[in-house]
């Protein structure tokens, strides 16, 4: 059975935004303009519609160390993570910023990045990470949820194995 973990992409708002305002807009045009304006208006829209849903990713999926972006009306693209170096939060640009606070870019040993932009993003560093032992995280959400996991676990191990050096004392006495 694959191990196929898979993450829905998170819609820019700046998009929502303009394709609701372009059917307002449309539904207006048909009742007040003539037919030849509103045909236009249509075919515009329809291909406004096309670009933003069927060329835009729709899901990501990771399965054992290939991360795949879907698109609904082209073929997937595929990202080798053995091939990452670093995961982390957007650098400052100001357009990206702006536009999408929310993104997560991976960086390849060949200096290529890719922008992610998944609905559950500390999952989806996790898989990542997992996929990847040897990427460098610096996701802030990620490291401080995982860090404080770990910083625990490694203190239940050091109380465990403290509890049992001195069990093993004991006996030995």
């Amino acid at each position: 059975m694959e191990d196929i973990k898979e993450y829905k992409v998170r819609m820019n708002t700046a998009t929502l935004i303009f394709l609701t305002a372009l059917a307002l807009y449309t539904l207006l045009t048909i009742f007040t303009q003539t037919n030849q304006i509103v045909i236009t208006i249509v075919i515009f829209a329809v291909v406004c519609y096309a670009f933003f849903l069927g060329c835009r990713p729709y899901k990501y999926s990771i399965n054992k160390k290939e991360l795949t972006i879907h698109y609904r009306l082209w073929k997937n693209s595929h990202v080798d993570l053995m091939h990452c170096e670093t995961i982390c939060d957007p650098v400052p640009r100001m357009a990206d910023l702006v536009t999408r606070p929310h993104a997560i870019e991976i960086y390849t040993d060949t200096k290529k990045r890719y922008c992610f932009f998944p609905k559950e993003r500390v999952e989806f560093v996790h898989a990542v990470v997992k996929a990847n032992k040897r990427i460098h995280c610096t996701v802030k959400e990620y490291t401080d949820v995982y860090r404080i996991l770990e910083k625990k676990d490694r203190k239940e191990r050091r109380k465990a194995e403290k509890k049992a050096a001195k069990e093993a004392a004991q006996l030995k006495k």
